[in-house]
């Protein structure tokens, strides 16, 4: 038989190893191992926030309430938000602050504190409409959200620092983690718009006014990207599921109330803040 030369099927001087194949193998184990943990854990988190005494949560943060300076706009917000939350299980006061700020938006803070920004008030042309957003954020109260968030992004930082000993280096899984606290967002903003519903249904005996407010922002809105890392869901999504809502309980839709005269001043006001900043109005 002819002797056949053959290189070795093995050579201990050249390395099979295959560093970036490596890298991202172990990268994307990494992130679906802190996904997981940070699913489960926020599960504890919710679970845990649900057994919470309303009344130890106040006593935790009701120092956080803001305290805006007393005026016609603030205690007409605070009125209504009074008579709101008689149509909800919260067991603790809630301070309404007004802010003199163009931002359209509101919120809520641990321990019964709402934040209603001038922006917003110019945005709802009556009543009902602005009383769907403070029972918005009476629902967000009453279903502990604001609790759920901070807790939450606390499991990011602790996950983040035990697993790489950085508490900052929750940036690298940034995108993964996004998604995901954008999903519970948008789930939770979409349950909070239910039970506002149903708290305007039992404060007015109908719901009428309660897609106002999407519908403005809604009719300025030109952006066509998905929500998937948004905290909030599209407004067009947010539109229909209130009529599905509507539709499943039997709302009635009825006539609605015009704002108090001290909101319609505040809105005239801006009105023509906005003309006279106008470059054309000279």
């Amino acid at each position: 038989m002819a002797y056949q030369p053959r290189l070795p099927k093995t050579n201990v001087n050249v390395s099979r190893q295959r560093p970036l194949a490596d890298l991202l193998l172990i990268g994307s184990a990494l992130t679906l191992l802190l996904l997981l943990l940070y699913w489960l854990l926020g599960l504890a988190v919710d679970k845990a926030i649900s057994q919470l005494d309303p009344k130890l949560e106040y006593q935790w943060f009701g120092q956080w309430q803001q305290h805006s300076a007393s005026s016609p706009v603030q205690q007409q917000l605070q009125q209504l938000s009074d008579q709101l939350q008689q149509c909800t299980a919260l067991a603790y006061p809630v301070r309404v602050s007004y802010l003199d700020q163009p931002l359209v938006n509101a919120g809520v803070l641990p321990g019964g504190s709402m934040l209603v920004y001038r922006g917003l008030l110019t945005q709802l042309p009556t009543e009902n409409a602005l009383a769907f957003v403070l029972a918005h954020e009476l629902a967000h109260l009453e279903q502990r959200d604001h609790l759920r968030g901070l807790g939450r992004g606390l499991v990011l930082a602790v996950l983040s620092a035990t697993l790489t000993g950085n508490a900052n280096a929750g940036q690298i899984f940034l995108p993964a983690t996004e998604l995901g606290m954008a999903r519970h967002s948008q789930q939770r903003e979409l349950a909070a718009d239910a039970r506002a519903l149903a708290i305007l249904h039992c404060h007015y005996g109908h719901i009428g006014g309660a897609e106002r407010f999407f519908q403005t922002l809604a009719a300025s809105d030109n952006s066509q990207l998905p929500d998937w890392f948004a905290s909030h869901p599209a407004l067009q999504k947010r539109l229909t599921a209130l009529q599905t809502e509507q539709q499943r309980h039997g709302y009635p839709v009825q006539a609605e109330q015009p704002l108090p005269e001290v909101l319609q001043q505040l809105t005239t006001a801006e009105s023509i803040r906005i003309e006279y900043a106008s470059p054309d109005a000279r």
